[in-house]
């Protein structure tokens, strides 16, 4: 290229800066078992190596099937909760069982879909008339997954989330700010009374909605009722302005006394603009956010991701997942896939990512990132084989010299890239002088995995 423009970087593998932090891979959506027959994912799905796996929408991801929400494991609101006859698990056992066969566990969200009905028209997300019963019924589901209950499971399912996206309005919560709070504390409590051991939080609210988070912490704290993580979603394309946000919970926590209380982004994703998706929906729009520039499925979207994931690991985040993997469609805009069922940069992203997650375990010193280069150095756990993922987002670099310290006797050097056309292409790479030089092929959001041997 002419007048090439080049970053440069520094790794230093002698200099550690702590563990890598897992459960910030998470996802949202299983493979999907109702049309598994026709087009099974899952192989696809664990190679990604996701930690864990948020239940939410699997009743959309899963037509027909009576699968996670609440209502459709327990349809008969006035039953007797404390008898299984009155639960239907068969369909949810399966879902969860070959999500664990993909090595990913499970974070299970208790409640209901969002449902896109005409506003009038909403069905189940109206407020549960009785609080205490419900609180009943989710005990079952719990006991029937982590304990054996009515012929269960110990699964050992390490995270339960109450509800989702109240702030929504009656997509998700038909009733008030006041009911919802008074709901969601009810519920917390009594399960946190029967379950001290597991981590059990929410609400999953749709933005950082402070008037929202106020009233449900004050009241956590007048009730001594424990809170054991705060969730909440966004859909954004500035990297920095979403790891601030962490900071920004993680202070709000802290005010109130909650310093233990961990903090989980559980829906996000790389969007500019809703239009083409939620509104001024047409083909122009939906073709545009999908598949244009700066659509969902592009290079910069995948970028997105990396950025997130690396940035996220210097920063108060405890739990993140992506939204989604749901079952590739006409409208397949949270999933993996186009409209072929070809998997799209966003899988290979992920891909990369989970690579790393799966078989390296520690991370060192990083110098020379900024707001377009982000970058995260590892090795095993046995000191045998390094990596440096790299991402370029939306950086306007020809190539990366990347510059490797505290490795004197590395060798087997491999290289990977990503962008709009090549999907974790092997690429041929010098290491010359303790240095590399990664060249993009093109220029656009392009993403890097080096590897190597100790």
């Amino acid at each position: 290229m002419q007048d090439c423009k080049r970053a440069q970087v520094t790794v230093d593998f002698s200099k550690g800066r702590g563990k890598l932090r897992k459960l910030l891979h998470g996802v949202n959506y299983m493979p999907n078992i109702s049309s598994q027959s026709i087009f099974d994912f899952s192989e696809d799905y664990a190679k990604m190596h996701f930690t864990v796996a948020r239940t939410h929408d699997q009743a959309l991801n899963n037509a027909g099937q009576r699968i996670v929400d609440t209502h459709l494991i327990f349809s008969r609101f006035d039953a007797d909760a404390e008898d299984e006859k009155n639960y239907f698990f068969d369909a949810t056992d399966h879902l969860l069982q070959t999500t664990l066969k993909c090595g990913t566990q499970i974070y299970y969200r208790l409640g209901t879909s969002i449902e896109h009905t005409l506003d009038d028209h909403h069905f189940n997300t109206r407020v549960p008339a009785d609080f205490q019963q419900y609180a009943k019924i989710l005990s079952g589901i719990i006991r029937h997954y982590n304990y054996g209950w009515a012929n269960g499971f110990h699964m050992n399912i390490p995270i339960w989330e109450i509800w989702n996206e109240a702030d929504l309005g009656g997509k998700c919560w038909m009733g008030t700010r006041e009911e919802f709070v008074d709901f969601f504390c009810t519920v917390l409590k009594y399960l946190k009374t029967e379950f001290p051991n597991e981590t059990i939080g929410g609400p999953a609210l749709c933005g950082f909605h402070e008037d929202w988070l106020v009233p449900i912490l004050e009241r956590c704290k007048a009730e001594n009722i424990p809170l054991d993580f705060i969730s909440w979603h966004a859909y954004w394309f500035e990297p920095a302005a979403l790891i601030n946000e962490s900071f920004c919970m993680r202070e709000l926590l802290d005010r109130y006394g909650f310093t233990e209380t961990g903090i989980h982004l559980n829906e996000w994703h790389y969007l500019e603009t809703w239009d083409g998706l939620s509104r001024n929906v047409n083909p122009e729009t939906f073709h545009e956010i999908m598949f244009g520039e700066k659509g969902m499925h592009g290079c910069d979207s995948a970028c997105y991701n990396a950025a997130m994931f690396i940035g996220w690991h210097d920063s108060p985040m405890d739990c993140s997942c992506y939204y989604g993997a749901g079952f590739p469609s006409k409208f397949s805009a949270w999933g993996f896939h186009d409209q072929t069922f070809g998997l799209t940069a966003n899988y290979y992203s992920m891909k990369m990512i989970g690579e790393i997650v799966h078989e390296y375990e520690d991370r060192f010193e990083a110098q020379g990132g900024n707001a377009n280069l982000w970058l995260l150095p590892v090795c095993d756990a046995e000191k045998k084989k390094g990596a440096v993922l790299l991402a370029d987002y939306r950086g306007r670099y020809d190539a990366v010299e990347l510059k490797i310290e505290g490795v004197s006797a590395a060798k087997n050097f491999k290289c990977r890239i990503l962008d709009q056309e090549n999907m974790e292409t092997e690429i041929p790479i010098e290491f010359v002088a303790g240095k590399l030089t990664l060249i993009k092929k093109m220029p656009v959001s392009t993403m890097f995995l080096v590897t190597f041997d100790l």
